[in-house]
């Protein structure tokens, strides 16, 4: 059977170039972002951390192997990846398929993996290239510290407040800055992990596309947002 894999390249690359054309006369550089609160005054801000605020899109590569590893994307994400956690290229490939095993990438072969990272309207964003998936036997995880200065400061608040942690889900967007997907209402083990203790904020991912991961935006339900579905909530690891 024939594998389907759209090819969702070119979006990323659109994207970036929009960005690059916005902000050509003061270039990509680190400069401060305008983040706004998400929470009321008398509740902590879900700023992210200063540092990693810029303006526009960013990209990075990387390459993906039998092997597995740790790979950061900028100082946006982390993508932790087993051994033997990769499918081959040419192995299935789309809705249905998440789960279904696969062959994995045998020693010598090698994915260059393109990430392209920055703020959109839904938060911090991450968009892959090209469509893969992970092996479902193994856990591929993607994670964030961004936000780890609020999680460890107001910990004691969002204990007692864990429905204020529905801001730090992460979901999946069709393409950078569109409307988000709740996948985990579907599929309970990508609910997103909040580590109160280290700041850390992520969730496991089956597969990579055209999708865009996002956190610090909320998913709300609504008429014009049909792919948004009340999912669970944020899932607080043990301390």
């Amino acid at each position: 059977m024939k594998s389907m894999r759209p090819d969702f390249r070119h979006i990323a690359l659109a994207a970036v170039a929009a960005a690059l054309a916005a902000c050509s006369d003061v270039g990509t550089g680190p400069r401060t972002a305008d983040v706004h609160n998400l929470v009321p005054a008398d509740r902590p801000s879900l700023d992210i951390n200063s540092s990693s605020r810029f303006w526009g899109l960013r990209t990075a590569t990387f390459t993906l192997t039998s092997v597995g590893g740790t790979y950061r994307i900028g100082d946006f994400y982390t993508l932790t990846v087993p051994a033997n956690g990769v499918c081959s290229l040419s192995s299935l490939y789309g809705p249905g398929t998440w789960d279904s095993p696969c062959t994995t990438l045998g020693d010598g072969e090698s994915i260059t993996v393109t990430a392209t990272y920055g703020i959109t309207g839904n938060g911090a964003s991450v968009d892959f290239s090209p469509a893969l998936r992970f092996n479902p036997a193994r856990q591929t995880t993607l994670s964030t510290s961004l936000y780890s200065n609020v999680l460890t400061t107001a910990s004691d608040f969002f204990a007692s407040h864990p429905s204020a942690l529905r801001f730090f889900g992460m979901y999946y967007e069709a393409s950078l800055g569109s409307s988000v997907v709740t996948d985990a209402a579907i599929d309970p083990s990508l609910v997103t992990h909040v580590n109160l203790s280290t700041g850390l904020v992520w969730r496991r991912v089956k597969h990579f596309s055209g999708y865009t991961v996002t956190t610090g935006a909320a998913c709300d339900p609504s008429p014009d947002n049909p792919d948004c579905v009340e999912g669970p909530p944020p899932v607080v690891d043990p301390q």
